[in-house]
């Protein structure tokens, strides 16, 4: 199996380094990094093109300009990079405990969506990590973990569990049991089955929402790898936009609640034929 390691970007180099280097630390190494910008400053893409390999994995950036916020574009454009059989998809905000890749590979299966999570560590944790010269080694990210804020996660591991019941009994919203996009993984072959992300979803909400509910319609069954494939996320400000804090107030809400919603999207990997 080859595995295809993906992320976006959007003015983060620093999270995106520590990302790299806790890769280098793996018991089992990704076989290539995609990194997808979403059109960052000239000061990020500088510093991705400083960026080093970790561990000698080979790192492709691809790129495209900023109109908005269009991570679904991005993570189609990181996937057409991509030259793995598997696709593991991390934000660049997240950093791997040393054995998830190893998780990922070895819980993976046709038909199958590895659904991960993460721990939250707090600003000043993630400062000593950035200042860690040359990279912080399998005992930092160790100690990192302990002090990690696990409440979100463990939250989130009872709701999969009950929305995965549900499903068995035909009772979970299509969507459910939900996908975090900073942390899952699957094979290629079932991104391209439903057309990867959908890309007219532009701005904050809903896009992992959306392929979730696509990858369940097309067959693909939901695992739990909450528990397993231990991710940290790195301290940033929030960049979630405060007034659209309620639900009904998201742009792309109404776009999600459309009835009849195909598994294979139209605007996505493959475009519409004029």
């Amino acid at each position: 199996m080859k595995i295809s390691l993906l992320t976006t970007i959007y003015n983060r180099p620093e999270h995106l380094r520590l990302l790299v280097d806790s890769l280098a630390v793996q018991s089992r190494v990704p076989d290539e990094i995609v990194v997808a910008d979403d059109g960052s400053d000239r000061e990020t893409v500088d510093a991705i093109r400083r960026l080093r390999p970790a561990g000698n994995i080979p790192l492709t950036v691809v790129r495209q300009e900023k109109q908005g916020d269009r991570r679904s574009a991005a993570r189609n454009l990181a996937i057409r990079a991509a030259t793995g059989d598997y696709l593991l998809f991390l934000d660049c905000d997240m950093a791997l405990l040393p054995d998830a890749v190893a998780v990922h590979e070895r819980r993976a299966s046709r038909g199958r969506l590895l659904c991960g999570n993460r721990a939250l560590l707090d600003a000043p944790v993630t400062r000593a990590l950035f200042a860690i010269v040359p990279a912080p080694n399998e005992a930092d990210w160790e100690a990192a973990w302990t002090t990690a804020n696990r409440g979100e996660m463990d939250a989130a591991l009872h709701l999969f569990r009950r929305h995965a019941a549900l499903r068995r009994w035909h009772l979970a919203r299509p969507h459910k049991p939900k996908l975090l996009g900073c942390h899952f993984s699957l094979y290629r072959e079932e991104v391209e089955r439903v057309n990867g992300f959908d890309e007219n979803y532009v701005g904050w909400g809903y896009e992992d929402d959306d392929f979730a509910r696509r990858l369940y319609q097309a067959g693909v069954q939901p695992q739990s790898v909450i528990e397993e494939a231990r991710a940290l996320h790195l301290w940033h400000p929030s960049m979630a936009p405060q007034e659209l804090k309620r639900h009904r107030d998201r742009p792309n809400r109404a776009y999600f609640r459309r009835w009849r919603v195909p598994s294979r999207c139209a605007n996505g990997l493959a475009k519409p034929v004029d």
